[in-house]
C-alpha cells in the first residue's frame, strides 16, 4: 500500500516536471516561430495598443493547442518514465 502511495506520488511530481517544461518549451518555441512569421514578437498583453485584436486571438489560439499538445506528449512520456521505474522497483 506504501509503495503504491509512493508511485502515485512519483508520478505525480514527474507529471508535473515534465507538464511545466513541456509548457515552457512550447511557449518560448512558438514565440521564436510567431517572431519569424509576423516579424513581430508575441502578444503579451492582449490591452497593448500595439496587436491587434486578430492577432491577440490567433496568437491565443495557438498557443493553447500547442500547449496542449506538449501537455499530451509530456504526460505521455511522464508515465512511461513511471512505469519502468515502478517496474525496477518490483520484486523478481
Amino acid at each position: 500500500m506504501a509503495d503504491q502511495h509512493k508511485e502515485a506520488l512519483l508520478e505525480k511530481v514527474i507529471l508535473l516536471g515534465a507538464s511545466a517544461g513541456a509548457a515552457w518549451v512550447a511557449q518560448k518555441g512558438l514565440s521564436v516561430v510567431w517572431k519569424r512569421a509576423t516579424g513581430k514578437d508575441a502578444p503579451r498583453n492582449p490591452l497593448d495598443t500595439d496587436s491587434t485584436v486578430t492577432s491577440i486571438i490567433v496568437f491565443a489560439a495557438v498557443a493553447g493547442a500547442a500547449a496542449a499538445a506538449a501537455k499530451l506528449v509530456a504526460d505521455r512520456g511522464a508515465r512511461r518514465v513511471t512505469a519502468r521505474i515502478a517496474a525496477g522497483r518490483k520484486p523478481a
